[in-house]
């Protein structure tokens, strides 16, 4: 009796996951219109405005050969009482117009159209921060002993800003050395590396929030080059390092915050997906802004 009774009750469990099970043709998904997606950055420091305009890929759509590009929008950036049209550029792939023909502004809020000749519109607006100039930018050096028990003197450059005020802001610091030389053997002549960048916070875009605390704020960076050898020797008085801090609107930060943990858990097939976050409204992607303030310390 137990058994048929357990037969029964399997039975209509699986009678009612029939019911419910709604099949998902690939057809389906495939044929679904992609959607607009647009990515525009402004900035007062702009010498052109630009923004890349396509369209997503369908779910299962594989097709390396089928182009994104939407080449064809009506692309208009407006602060309310002037406004711009973005003209595509075919070499470059994106819409572009001259920052001359409406400058961008601190404390302005700005309005992005894109319209497509098959009726498709998407908006988006962004308010441009203040800029935030830098405290301070010191070097620093200590002497470390390599692997071979060789003494080097690996450099450091610390900077510090007073954040903007009590309400969460947020921040992207990029930093690039000029003048660098590495030495060859004796037989050459040391070669100059030309400007190398290098990242001050633990990811790689530089990003950084004040959590909501007025506080002043620090980030600091060993000084190597992309070859993971001492960028800076103490021969060589003529280097330059350049500290740019670029106050970012929420929705620049996020979409960067996203995209590089997105990057980092590329090559790991058991990460969690990451979600992109969109302020187009109608479409993806990000319409942002940041206000960039720039100091220069010499060895």
């Amino acid at each position: 009796m137990k058994l048929l009774l357990t037969l029964v009750v399997s039975s209509l469990l699986f009678i009612a996951c029939e019911n419910n099970r709604e099949e998902v043709q690939p057809a389906e998904l495939t044929a679904q219109a992609g959607q607009l997606v647009v990515n525009c950055f402004i900035s007062p420091q702009d010498t052109m405005l630009t923004a890349k305009v396509t369209r997503s890929r369908p779910v299962l759509d594989n097709d390396p050969l089928k182009s994104v590009e939407i080449t064809n929008a009506l692309v208009q950036l407006t602060n309310g009482t002037q406004s711009v049209t973005l003209v595509y550029n075919s070499q470059l792939q994106y819409y572009r117009a001259s920052a001359t023909k409406m400058p961008i502004r601190a404390n302005t809020t700005y309005t992005l159209i894109v319209h497509t000749p098959d009726g498709n519109q998407v908006t988006a607006v962004t308010n441009v921060p203040q800029a935030i100039p830098l405290k301070t930018v010191r070097l620093d050096s200590a002497l470390v002993t390599e692997a071979d028990k060789s003494v080097q003197k690996q450099f450091s450059v610390v900077c510090t800003w007073q954040d903007a005020g009590t309400t969460t802001n947020f921040y992207q610091v990029q930093g690039n050395i000029k003048g660098v030389q590495r030495e060859l053997p004796a037989t050459a002549s040391a070669v100059n590396l030309g400007v190398i960048p290098f990242i001050m916070t633990d990811n790689s875009l530089g990003l950084v929030n004040n959590k909501g605390v007025n506080a002043l704020l620090s980030v600091s960076a060993y000084l190597w080059d992309k070859a993971g050898i001492t960028a800076i020797n103490k021969r060589y008085r003529s280097t330059a390092v350049t500290v740019s801090l670029l106050h970012v609107n929420e929705a620049y930060y996020r979409y960067h915050e996203a995209v590089d943990r997105q990057l980092q858990a590329s090559s790991n097939p058991f990460a969690e997906p990451v979600l992109i976050p969109s302020n187009i409204v109608g479409g993806l992607g990000c319409f942002g802004s940041y206000n960039r303030s720039s100091s220069v310390a010499k060895m």
